[in-house]
């Protein structure tokens, strides 16, 4: 019987370790977001772009997003058209940092063309980025759509 109080003490010091303000940290999605986006190169095949994603981790722990997938679009009088396809994989992002990465995309000359009479006239052309980034939290992965519109100039 003797045992007893200190089994009680013994259980109230565990539940109160328990229920104090250890919690562990709230992990929050990463922003992602469309820099910039510009012409890299040109060849008689391709027009080679470089999208800049820019990602601000602001938890207190690195991330990895395992994919990056978006398509490059210009923007017409009448709606968008398909220019490419960017993708990336195994991103990583320290701690509470934002980071930028580039990522190639490469368009054939047939797909640019089409383009070509914007770019000629405005010297400059208006496209969309869009896509999703999904992140490895370990326990699942999560999807972010992102979706940007920039401009290219020459």
């Amino acid at each position: 019987m003797r045992n007893i109080p200190v089994l009680l003490s013994l259980l109230a010091c565990i539940l109160l370790s328990l229920f104090s303000g250890c919690s562990a940290p709230t992990i929050r999605a990463p922003n992602v977001t469309v820099k910039d986006v510009t012409v890299e190169s040109v060849t008689l095949q391709t027009l080679n772009l470089g999208v800049q994603l820019q990602v601000e981790n602001p938890n207190p722990v690195g991330i990895t997003l395992t994919r990056v997938t978006f398509d490059v679009f210009y923007e017409t009088g009448s709606g968008r058209e398909y220019l490419g396809h960017g993708e990336q994989e195994n991103l990583t992002f320290p701690k509470q940092e934002t980071v930028v990465y580039t990522i190639p995309v490469e368009i054939d000359n047939l797909q640019a063309v089409k383009a070509l009479p914007i770019l000629v006239l405005e010297r400059s052309l208006p496209v969309v980025v869009a896509g999703t980034a999904t992140v490895d939290l370990k326990i699942t992965k999560v999807d972010i759509p992102f979706e940007q519109r920039k401009v290219i100039t020459v």
